[in-house]
């Protein structure tokens, strides 16, 4: 196992100490260092410039962006998950008003998705009830909507397509599932407390491991949803089909956390860090630039982070 440098992480962003804290060190939020690190956050050069870019109504670009899988920055469908990821949540410096921008977007189904005309997908839904989840929608009538919607659209392998003619009875039913649409979903799914445990969630994870078993061998639904090449390079956010995506959410599940496969990959994941157990981004998108997974040249305490926490997931 790869030593974790927690002082280096402590040093750098208000977003990391506090996550290294929280998720690494297992402090919980009653510290004074945690509690200051985290009010530290929205303080912080990139965050604070993104905070700064909501339009006057308090979300992100144009009313009609919620709707597109691009651009993958100062939009709302993205940012979100981000900042949730951070450790903000919707109280903070006004979140609530672009969570609000989320739900009045939201189909009659409990969907969300793409437009014109507004289609519910997997995937979107699967992403943005993820983001409001995790900043402390849970419980809300509307996101409830919204999962009971994502688990009535389980297929017969377990796995989740945005196709309406891939469900069960229909006539692509025996279809392989999108395996990146599978992983919004699942990611989800376990940002639920009450889900999480649960049997179409530990059945969407089988789905998902089996994919490295047919890796090369299946061509799945849905865009990006191959294990090939490029698959392996480290990159967040998680706008793709991914080797960190892939582990963050499968380690998630306590059943698959033995498995010889998943260990296989963590070893893969593992292989990439430096002497000094840092990990460097190897796919990114420009528009991140202004944080350090947003370059290529340098370890990045944000990426280092998030690779370490895999590993204690699934250590003995």
């Amino acid at each position: 196992m790869q030593p974790i440098p927690i002082e280096w992480l402590l040093e750098g962003p208000a977003f990391v100490s506090y996550r290294t804290q929280t998720d690494l060190l297992g402090l919980g939020d009653r510290g004074a260092k945690v509690r200051r690190a985290r009010a530290g956050i929205t303080s912080d050069p990139g965050v604070k410039n993104i905070l700064g870019k909501r339009n006057r109504k308090g979300y992100w670009g144009k009313p009609e962006d919620i709707f597109k899988w691009w651009p993958r920055k100062d939009t709302t469908f993205w940012v979100l998950g981000v900042l949730a990821d951070f450790g903000l949540e919707r109280e903070d410096t006004g979140l609530k008003g672009a969570c609000e921008y989320v739900f009045s977007t939201q189909l009659p189904s409990g969907a969300f998705g793409l437009r014109p005309p507004p289609k519910a997908y997997d995937c979107f839904t699967g992403i943005l009830a993820e983001s409001l989840a995790k900043l402390g929608h849970l419980g809300d009538d509307r996101l409830e909507r919204a999962y009971t919607w994502l688990v009535s659209r389980q297929r017969l392998d377990g796995g989740f397509w945005c196709k309406d003619t891939g469900q069960p009875g229909r006539v692509r039913e025996h279809e392989p599932s999108c395996a990146y649409g599978t992983l919004c979903v699942l990611s989800a799914l376990l940002a639920h407390t009450e889900i999480r445990k649960s049997k179409p969630a530990g059945r969407a994870g089988a789905f998902l491991l089996g994919c490295w078993d047919s890796r090369d061998k299946i061509k799945y639904a849905g865009h990006d949803s191959q294990i090939g090449t490029g698959w392996e390079k480290l990159k967040y956010p998680f706008t793709d089909y991914r080797i960190l995506s892939y582990l963050d959410t499968l380690s998630r599940l306590q059943s698959l956390r033995r498995d010889p496969r998943m260990l296989k990959i963590i070893r893969l994941l593992m292989s990439k860090a430096d002497a000094k157990g840092r990990f460097r981004p190897e796919s990114i998108h420009n528009a991140w630039s202004s944080f350090d997974f947003g370059q290529k040249r340098l370890p990045s305490r944000w990426v280092t982070f998030l690779a370490h926490r895999i590993a204690l997931r699934v250590r003995p």
